[in-house]
């Protein structure tokens, strides 16, 4: 499917992907929704036929369960759910971070100023956004194309789980500075060890905090 025109513009059904995506995302993880071709034609200003285009599309990624000619189901995030993606964020950014520790600390200046931009931070969507491309940047850095794909297409499922603890619990977000600058100390020093117990301890904090914070 061709996502833009010659001009650049994009195309319906990148559009209605694209507004879907971000809607999925403002659901709140322990709840769920039902949208109809209708509504979403409606509110998103498309057509019927590039909404079904980005149903298709959503469906194939796992984000929606697809009801033909009726809508879209966004379901819940579970606690299973939550367990399966930190899981494999530890085990991700555990060896990420190694890799980076071990080549030097080339990547610390540009990691320091993402921290500082999160502390300064209000909104907790751009809070998210931020958390996001600090972790990104590292996983980046560690040189593996597919595992950096991989970590960018679980974007929206950390949005939208995310989102509900910095919303809830205000000084998640300290703690997410001080464990994130925890992690930068340990790439500066060159210490793999060391950075990887830094990932271990923020990753286990950030599921408490969802435990939580239900």
């Amino acid at each position: 499917m061709a996502k833009s025109t010659r001009n650049g513009e994009l195309r319906a059904p990148e559009l209605a992907y694209r507004w879907l995506r971000q809607k999925i995302v403002e659901v709140p993880r322990g709840d769920s929704l039902f949208l109809t071709e209708n509504e979403i034609a409606e509110s998103s200003g498309l057509s019927r036929t590039p909404v079904r285009e980005a149903l298709l599309r959503l469906e194939a990624e796992g984000f929606i369960n697809r009801i033909p000619n009726k809508g879209a189901y966004i379901p819940a995030v579970t606690d299973r759910d939550i367990a399966a993606i930190m899981q494999v964020r530890m085990m991700i950014e555990d060896w990420s971070v190694r890799r980076v520790a071990e080549a030097g600390g080339a990547l610390v200046d540009d990691l320091s100023e993402i921290i500082t931009r999160q502390a300064a931070e209000d909104d907790a969507t751009a809070f998210i956004d931020l958390d996001l491309a600090f972790h990104t940047a590292i996983i980046s850095a560690a040189q593996n194309p597919i595992l950096t794909d991989f970590y960018r297409s679980l974007r929206d499922r950390q949005m939208r789980m995310g989102i509900r603890i910095v919303t809830a619990d205000h000084e998640r977000r300290s703690r997410v500075v001080a464990e994130h600058r925890a992690i930068v100390d340990a790439i500066a020093l060159g210490d793999p060890d060391l950075a990887g117990q830094a990932v271990r301890h923020h990753l286990d904090s950030t599921l408490a905090s969802m435990t939580d914070n239900q």
